[in-house]
This record gives C-alpha cells, structure tokens and sequence, in this order.
C-alpha cells in the first residue's frame, strides 16, 4: 500500500477510537503543529492526497524518504552525538540501563511464566535446538548482553545501520557473548529476517526511526520470521497528549502507544501482554513494554 494509504488507516484507527491524531515538532526544534497524522506527512512531503499523472510526486516522495534515513544515519554516525558506550547509545542516561533490563528481565519472565509458556528461551526448552532472537536498532549490543543472552537465548542476531556502532560491539559484548552474536549492518527497512529464525524480536528506542509505512512493512516481514511461539516485543518512548512528536535532529518520531499499537495492527500483530516500564524518572518519556504476536 501507498504511503498514504497507510496514513489514513493508523489515522482511522485513532479517530474511531477516540484517540489523539493531532502531533508537533519538538520543542527543540521549530514549535510547529500539525492537526493530524496526514498533515504531517504532507507537510513533510513523505506523502501527498494529490493524484500525480507521472512518477515525479512518487519520486519526489521517496527522495524526501531517503533524506529522513540519512539525517538519521549521519547523527548516529557522529560520534560528538553519540559515543560507541552504554552512555552514548541511551543519550546521556546510562545511569537507567541497569533497572531498564531489570525491567524487561521481569517482563520477560513474567511473559514466559504466566502468558506464554511456550515461548522458548532456551536450547534446553526447545529440544536441543538452539533459540535466536533479533536485537533491532542493537547499538553496541546493550540488550543482547544484559538481557537476551542472560536469559538463555543462545544465538543473537545484531541489526544496527551505524558502521561505527555495530563495529563497537563485540569488544562491548566480551568473549562471553560476541561469539553468540551475528551481525547485520543494516537498516531496518531494508532488513529481510528468514522465515521461522526467531524466538524473540526485540525493539528497543529504535522504532521512532522508521516511517510508519516502513515499520508496517517490517513488522510484517518480522510475523514471517518468528517461530512457532515466538513474540515481537517492542519497548520505546510515548507521548501522551499528542499522537506524535517529532525530532528533526535525528529523524525521528515518538508516538502514543495507541498509534504504535495501530501500526502493529496493520501489520497482523495483536498485544499478548503490556506494561509501563515503572521506575523511570517522571521527567522523561513513558516507556511501556509490548509483547505482540501473530493475529493469525
């Protein structure tokens, strides 16, 4: 489907359910505001309602596309943004990362335990054959080392479009685990997970990078690529009074969760289990954590 045409149907989930649609830039940025998620698009030119009799509009839609992509690419890639460091890849708030992954730990096992027992962590637990999960905008590795790998996973695979970042991350990971690890240099939108490969999918900080016809187009590609049992999980920012703020800075939107759950159901995911990350200061983002599945 078209750009838009993916536009129109998060902003028809939101509108039926009576939730916001309206969003603005960053108070960083240029305080402009936007009546709805279409008007941000067009506003953008990542989308437009008028029909074209040839490819420019399609073309000149696309060129803007790339350019949201490489202003993100080049602020990760510049290291007096971001340090190859625990520090660097959370923006300055390493001093969250342990409970952040005690956090999802407890999500996890709580998950595993009380929802979805068929969820396979470990080779043990799936009969010998070896579990992979997918770490999605991996950075160094954070989560692959403090989380995955600990809960038993015993192969992850890194996805992470900086050159600089994924080059940084088996020191990060130590011999213990980057042995365990492969790694994607890759940007989401263009990452292709094989059929039936993953127990686990995680997003983390990560998806405010993808447009939203990008983000439905690989979350179903990820539907494709999780085992019987497996779960998408995604854990990020959200906004509450708005649909969506946006960072032109580094290219990046934070959505409510309404309107990340409206993407994850055009893709054909449903919530298994949700909850607010708790112990995060009060000045920053709500942080909720979403275990999803395949509808079907």
């Amino acid at each position: 489907k078209s750009t838009m045409d993916i536009t129109n149907q998060i902003q028809d989930i939101l509108t039926r359910a009576g939730n916001h649609i309206h969003g603005c830039d960053s108070v960083d940025d240029t305080g402009i505001t936007y009546t709805s998620i279409v008007e941000w698009k067009e506003n953008t030119g990542m989308a437009s309602t008028q029909p074209t009799s040839s490819n420019k509009g399609s073309e000149q839609q696309n060129e803007t596309r790339q350019q949201w992509y490489k202003t993100g690419y080049d602020y990760w890639e510049d290291e007096s943004n971001c340090a190859a460091t625990v520090d660097g890849v959370l923006g300055g708030f390493a001093s969250l990362s342990k409970r952040d992954l005690e956090g999802s730990a407890d999500f996890v096992r709580y998950l595993k335990s009380s929802i979805r027992p068929e969820l396979k962590l470990t080779k043990e637990e799936n009969g010998g054959v070896p579990t992979r999960a997918c770490e999605c905008g991996a950075g160094i590795g954070r989560v692959s080392k403090g989380l995955l790998l600990p809960l038993g996973i015993t192969q992850c695979d890194l996805v992470e479009p900086s050159p600089r970042l994924i080059a940084s991350a088996p020191d990060y990971l130590g011999d213990e685990y980057s042995s365990k690890c492969r790694y994607f240099c890759t940007g989401l939108q263009d990452f292709e997970p094989k059929a039936q490969s993953y127990d686990i999918i995680w997003f983390q900080w990560v998806i405010g990078y993808l447009t939203d016809d990008d983000l439905v187009s690989f979350l179903k590609r990820c539907v494709v690529g999780l085992r019987e049992g497996g779960v998408v999980v995604i854990k990020d920012n959200t906004c509450e009074s708005e649909a969506f703020i946006v960072d032109r800075d580094d290219a990046s939107s934070t959505r409510s969760c309404p309107y990340i759950l409206a993407i994850a159901e055009l893709a054909g995911l449903r919530v298994v289990y949700q909850r607010i990350q708790e112990d995060f200061p009060q000045s920053i983002f709500p942080v909720p954590i979403i275990a999803l599945e395949p509808k079907v």
